[in-house]
């Protein structure tokens, strides 16, 4: 049960609806994100090096690995996070196979659909002003983040996804930022144009030694459409990158 002291702030779920991003402030404790950064830490030869910068590390779904599913746990079980969940995507939710880790990881401006070769995949529901608010990421930062940038409205708004230069803001007046403390969790439909940080932002050697670790997972209504093409979507996705070298 959610208490009434943690019950759903409406703000923060109109928030979320309008501009298709939120923050929950404080839901973990330093101690809760101290466990998560050393168990990651002490995980890292199960990740790939995707990016130019030789500390860089990405897992994606990384919930089917025992040593990690305890963190996925952190935020498929929070009653506190399920309960916006069921406010925003139906009374009952479930994960879609969609979980990353990400280790001083740039990212540049996209929405978190099926894109590239895989937007076939998605048919209508590659149009987002179809399918926004169906589907949520969530986003734990293990450490004070400023790195978040987003479209406000984007999540109701198509673009073409054969490439990630689509998502390119072409007024960068639009473009609001996220900042977070440790422990507050992000909430992102997932037709939310975003991106995060620079490469550049992570070649030096503090943070290579102290380094700025995520973890996400993406939820979907039950027996809902949208839901199960991103699952069956990502599965294939998945496959084909878990065979790159």
């Amino acid at each position: 049960m959610v208490s009434k002291i943690d019950m759903p702030d409406p703000n923060i779920v109109a928030t979320a609806k309008d501009s298709g991003v939120a923050v929950l402030p404080g839901v973990f404790s330093q101690s809760d994100i101290d466990s998560a950064r050393k168990l990651i830490l002490s995980n890292l030869h199960l990740m790939k090096n995707t990016r130019p910068n030789p500390c860089s590390r990405h897992l994606a779904g990384f919930h089917r690995y025992p040593e990690l599913e305890p963190l996925h746990c952190m935020l498929t079980g929070h009653k506190y996070i399920q309960s916006y969940l069921t406010r925003l995507c139906g009374d009952q939710v479930r994960t879609i196979g969609l979980s990353d880790i990400t280790v001083n990881r740039s990212q540049q401006w996209h929405k978190d659909l099926l894109r590239g070769k895989f937007r076939h995949l998605l048919g209508e529901h590659s149009k987002s002003s179809r399918s926004h608010g169906l589907l949520y990421k969530v986003i734990v930062y293990l450490q004070d983040s400023n790195s978040l940038l987003f479209i406000p409205g984007s999540h109701k708004q198509d673009i073409a996804l054969d490439s990630d230069e689509r998502a390119i803001p072409k007024d960068i007046s639009q473009v609001r930022g996220i900042s977070t403390r440790a422990g507050d969790v992000v909430l992102i439909d997932i037709c939310t144009t975003h991106r995060g940080s620079e490469e550049e932002a992570f070649m030096s050697d503090e943070k290579a030694a102290n380094p700025s670790i995520l973890i996400s997972t993406v939820f979907g209504a039950v027996d809902n459409e949208f839901t199960n093409i991103m699952e069956a979507g990502n599965a294939i996705r998945l496959s084909e990158w878990m065979h790159i070298s």
